[in-house]
């Protein structure tokens, strides 16, 4: 049988300790007052899009400029993504532009990265919109 002291039984992983925050803590209260995972799923769609020009022949449907316009999208949604987290009172330009990034993705790049760049660059764009600073989560505890 083990015995936990009461110090450590009543501070929850990721809580105030001792007047300060944990590291999981710090990072959950950042990632809470940003549009986390909106900018992730665009960060990651530009990364499947700025990818798939370099695939294998057989599985590139275009090619020419229309690869160097494929990086080009790739990087402005990597962007988008990164600046949305550090600039999060701009969600919403961001999260309309991720949108349309992803929608001209799908004829310049490979069918927007074989389709997975272009959904998940729509799904964060969405997200990245919808997002409300200091929602019913932060609230709740």
């Amino acid at each position: 049988m083990f015995l936990i002291p009461a110090s450590a039984a009543s501070a929850a992983p990721g809580r105030v300790r001792r007047g300060r925050l944990t590291r999981r803590g710090r990072f959950r209260h950042w990632r809470r007052s940003r549009p986390f995972w909106g900018g992730l799923l665009v960060t990651a769609g530009g990364a499947a899009v700025a990818l798939a020009p370099l695939a294998p022949l057989p599985l590139i449907f275009q090619q020419g400029v229309a690869g160097v316009s494929g990086y080009a999208v790739g990087l402005l949604m990597v962007a988008v993504g990164v600046l949305s987290w550090a600039q999060p009172a701009q969600r919403v330009f961001f999260g309309l532009t991720a949108v349309l990034l992803s929608l001209f993705s799908f004829p310049a790049s490979n069918f927007g990265g074989f389709g997975v760049g272009m959904l998940l660059g729509l799904t964060g764009g969405a997200l990245l919109t919808a997002w409300i600073p200091g929602g019913s989560a932060d609230r709740a505890e």
